[in-house]
């Protein structure tokens, strides 16, 4: 994936930051009273929404991490058990993380997560990813190695972009918005739901099944092109049938451009 002497230098970077954020190394923050119960009410509302609209990736992946339900898990505690499954580790991080950053840290199985939780009043929804988007949203999909096969080759690509300054590192946040965190699957003859800005909000969860939503098949090259709207809920969704149809497009699409 390295090829060029800069891309060694930048992989050296990039290990000295998951270094310096390791998760078990950073002091655990003081959480109040009033934060635990916000973690509380939030994986509640998801755990009576989730059942019959969550894929059963997810699903099974979110029995494996077992959420405590009373309080905020510490990050280390919650990447001993996804490193144990899949190799995946977490490293904190303070907020959204800069694209080629974030693309190094997939290619190196390492996802950023913050350590803070949303405000009451933002419990429906939230723009900002927190740690409870972050754990809830994406933390039950990397303990399934299918799904993480396809995220670390992301990443690569993403990585592969960034050396080249090739015009794909605009085209590829609009995949992963529209997959990773707003992506609905096919199960059954059912839609179902993989994307994390989705399972992470109870709006969006039963907004994305509704009548309201434009559910289109996924295609590659219109999602590449298809941009979006963070502070709105999501209206126009795209459906793969499988995470092999979804790594496998991806993977031809990434072929063409490098």
């Amino acid at each position: 994936m390295y090829t060029t002497e800069a891309g060694l230098i930048r992989q050296d970077m990039k290990m000295a930051l998951v270094h310096e954020r390791d998760i078990h190394r950073v002091a655990v923050p003081a959480y109040s009273d009033i934060e635990h119960q916000t973690w509380a009410t939030l994986l509640a509302n998801q755990q009576r929404v989730l059942p019959g609209r969550a894929c059963r990736e997810f699903l099974a992946g979110l029995e494996m991490v077992d959420f405590p339900r009373d309080h905020i898990p510490r990050l280390a505690d919650i990447s001993d058990r996804i490193e144990a499954t899949t190799g995946w580790r977490l490293v904190r991080v303070d907020g959204i993380v800069p694209d080629e950053e974030f693309f190094a840290l997939l290619a190196s199985r390492h996802f950023p997560s913050t350590d803070f939780i949303r405000k009451p009043e933002e419990l429906g929804y939230t723009p900002a990813p927190d740690m409870f988007h972050d754990l809830m949203g994406h933390v039950p999909l990397l303990t399934d190695r299918r799904f993480c096969a396809f995220f670390e080759r992301f990443g690569q690509v993403g990585v592969r972009a960034f050396e080249l300054d090739h015009p794909a590192k605009q085209w590829l946040p609009r995949i992963y918005w529209y997959t990773v965190e707003f992506g609905l699957i096919r199960e059954h003859g059912q839609h179902r739901i993989y994307g994390s800005g989705i399972l992470s909000s109870p709006d969006e969860v039963l907004f994305s099944l509704s009548d309201q939503t434009e559910k289109r098949s996924f295609d590659i090259e219109v999602v590449s092109a298809e941009t979006y709207d963070i502070w709105h809920m999501q209206q126009k969704l795209f459906v793969i049938d499988s995470f092999d149809q979804l790594e496998d497009e991806f993977a031809r699409w990434a072929d063409k451009l490098f």
